[in-house]
């Protein structure tokens, strides 16, 4: 281990500016080609499906949609920044906004960056569910196939006496328990098998008491 991280810090110290910027932009042209290919196959399948005119009419839709929207917005944001620094001059603060105008170009920009964001984050949490998913159920396979090697050892010992062999089980029993390998009733489901018997008394007993009173 200690080696690895040796390793892994020399290699990082090798790494100079230029190399590291040319890492980013070579992963930036990968990503843009990727999405470029997967808008091109995207507008193909549409056009299979819906046809060309059709195709051509929506992406105008939208577009003229978005364009009305972003003057919109960017208008909105224009008044609610000048009122913000009237508000303040009023009140004294020479308040100076990093940005003098906001445009319809710059809020398309911005909308359109905050919605990678939010499609880059949705991807990675679903690809570390994924990894995670997969991890645990190694493991979990590692678990099972490790109580079965040890099983089978403590019954091939034909050695050991019956007490002993008895010990064992039980050891290897609370073993499987702990580490959660056995029925969902070993494995944290007991509260919530107890809660459903509950749920069913409860509501028995309210068919019950109903019964008694239209008697």
């Amino acid at each position: 281990m200690v080696k690895v991280v040796i390793t892994m810090v020399i290699v990082l110290s090798t790494l100079t500016r230029g190399s590291v910027c040319s890492v980013s932009e070579t992963m930036w042209h990968t990503a843009h080609s990727s999405f470029k290919s997967l808008a091109d196959d995207a507008h193909s399948y549409l056009i299979s499906l819906l046809g060309k005119n059709s195709v051509d009419t929506l992406l105008k839709t939208v577009k003229d949609a978005i364009k009305v929207t972003s003057h919109a917005a960017a208008q909105a944001l224009n008044v609610v920044a000048s009122y913000i620094t009237d508000f303040l001059g009023a009140a004294g603060i020479d308040a100076k906004l990093p940005v003098k105008y906001f445009t319809p170009g710059g809020v398309v920009f911005v909308v359109q960056w905050a919605l990678l964001a939010v499609l880059g984050y949705w991807l990675l949490s679903l690809a570390v569910c994924l990894i995670a998913g997969v991890v645990r159920r190694t493991l979990f396979l590692l678990k099972v196939i490790v109580a079965v090697a040890v099983f089978g050892l403590i019954v091939s010992d034909g050695g050991a006496s019956a007490e002993t062999t008895a010990m064992r089980l039980a050891g290897l029993v609370l073993a499987c328990v702990l580490l959660g390998i056995g029925p969902s009733y070993f494995r944290g489901d007991a509260n919530a098998h107890l809660e459903k018997k509950i749920k069913l008394l409860e509501k028995r007993l309210r068919e019950v008491e109903r019964k008694r009173k239209e008697e």
